[in-house]
Parts: C-alpha cells; sequence; structure tokens
C-alpha cells in the first residue's frame, strides 16, 4: 500500500481512537499482528481468562455500594465481550503464524 493511504488509515483510526495516546507505533497500527503475537506469547490464554475474572470480581466486589443492577448487567455483558475478543483475536494470531501470508 502507498504511504499516504496508509498515513490517511492511520489518522481515520487515531480519530477512532479519539487522538489518546495508545501505546502502539505507526508500524503497529499498520500491522497489529505483532502486538497480538507478543501478548499471547507473554501470557497463557487460560491466565488471560482467570484475569479478566478477577478484574471483573474486583469490581463487582467494590461497586456493591453504588452500582445498581442494569450498571451490573452492563458490565457481565461486557466482561463477556471482551472474553470473545480475546478469543477471537488468538484465534486470528494462532491462524496468522500457521499460514503468515493472509
Amino acid at each position: 500500500m502507498e504511504p499516504q493511504i496508509l498515513s490517511l488509515e492511520n489518522d481515520k483510526i487515531m480519530k477512532k481512537l479519539d487522538y489518546q495516546p495508545t501505546g502502539l507505533t505507526n508500524a503497529d497500527l499498520e500491522n497489529p499482528y505483532g502486538v497480538l503475537a507478543d501478548f499471547y506469547g507473554n501470557n497463557d490464554l487460560h491466565e488471560i481468562r482467570e484475569k479478566l475474572w478477577q478484574l471483573y470480581r474486583s469490581w463487582v466486589g467494590h461497586s456493591t455500594g453504588f452500582a445498581d443492577g442494569e450498571e451490573n448487567a452492563d458490565m457481565l455483558f461486557f466482561y463477556t465481550q471482551l472474553i470473545d475478543v480475546m478469543n477471537a483475536s488468538y484465534i486470528y494470531t494462532e491462524k496468522k503464524k500457521l499460514s503468515p501470508n493472509s
């Protein structure tokens, strides 16, 4: 892809990220696979799930005095979607390792 097109795509991505620092380099923005591969290379999938569960449990434990039922339901839905995103990105990463040209 031409550098000018990549720059426009990165600009669109940064706009969607609300121009907040992401910690990602320009190379990461162009090819985020390396970030995913590093993450899954440094963390076992079952440990990631456990840590996410710990975060959710901690939130529930600390929010009992101020969160209502709808907020709790929203957080549970967010947690389950985050698990789905994590599982999907893991599958993507593993498939990409098996066929790096796709």
